[in-house]
Parts: structure tokens; sequence; C-alpha cells
């Protein structure tokens, strides 16, 4: 096993775990939808973001694959507050047959530390209300929720 951070060969494997991550999310809310024919795009916004200096897509894998992703960022923001150098975690998963050993935890640490390397003075991120697993496990990392987020869609998918 070997966590890393994933580069522009990865796109195919980061694509396919991405898109379980989404399927994975669409029953807890419409927002995690996507268009399986929009391939194309969805892999030219992965690479973009994968080449972005301040992302970085964390992956542990094993001789059969991606067993888990972890996609952070970091980001500046207003002098004027408190906490203003912000790393965020974003799309996080482990694959159901490699879960409850650690990896998300791994993954976790690995991301908390080059974030804070950058110069991140708190972590962000955002867990589906209707994931209670996933709320259980951020918040036995020592996170707790700070506000609320909501979603209206305006429209019906296309």
């Amino acid at each position: 096993m070997t966590i890393r951070t994933a580069t522009r060969p990865d796109l195919d494997a980061l694509y396919s775990i991405w898109c379980e991550l989404m399927d994975s999310h669409e029953a807890y809310h419409p927002v995690f939808g996507y268009y399986r024919q929009a391939e194309p795009e969805l892999k030219r916004v992965l690479l973009q973001r994968l080449q972005e200096p301040y992302t970085r897509f964390f992956v542990v894998e094993n001789a059969d694959g991606l067993m888990g992703l972890l996609v952070a960022m970091y980001q500046i923001g207003n002098n004027g507050m408190h906490f203003n150098r912000r790393g965020y975690i974003a799309e996080t998963i482990v694959r159901p047959q490699y879960r409850r050993n650690g990896l998300g935890r791994l993954l976790f640490e690995t991301a908390k530390d080059w974030l804070t390397r950058q110069g991140a003075d708190h972590l962000e991120l955002q867990v589906a209300v209707a994931n209670p697993a996933g709320v259980q496990f951020w918040t036995a990392l020592g996170f707790a929720p700070s506000t609320y987020h909501f979603v209206l869609p305006l429209t019906p998918p296309r």
C-alpha cells in the first residue's frame, strides 16, 4: 500500500473513483448527479484541478489500483478575518472493500500535513447531511459543524 500525490497519468483511475464517489452520493441529494455521457468534459475539469498549484489529489493504492482518494485545496481569503488561510478537504472516498482499515485517516493526515505546510490556519469540509457514516468519520477526526450549507435546485437536471 502506498499513499502519494496523483499525477496526470492517473486521470482515468481518478475519474473512475470520482464517479464511484458521485454515484454513492447521488442518493443523498440531486446536486451530486452528473451526466455519464459527459466523460470528456468531466475528465478535462479533473485534469485542470489536478494541475492547480494549490490543489493536491492524494491517493492510496495497492497492486490492484486506487483504494482511496482525497482532494485538498489551500486558499487565502480576507486578511481582515481571524482565520483566512483555509485548507479545504474536497472529494474523499475509500472504496467500500477497504474501509475501516485506517485508510481514510491516513489520507486525511497526509492532506492535513500538506495543508499545514502551505500555511493553513484552519480546515473546512462539507458532508452530505444524509451521510451519517461520513458525519461520524469527520467528527471522530475532530471536525464540528459551524454552518448549515443549504441547496435549492432551481431547475431539474437536464
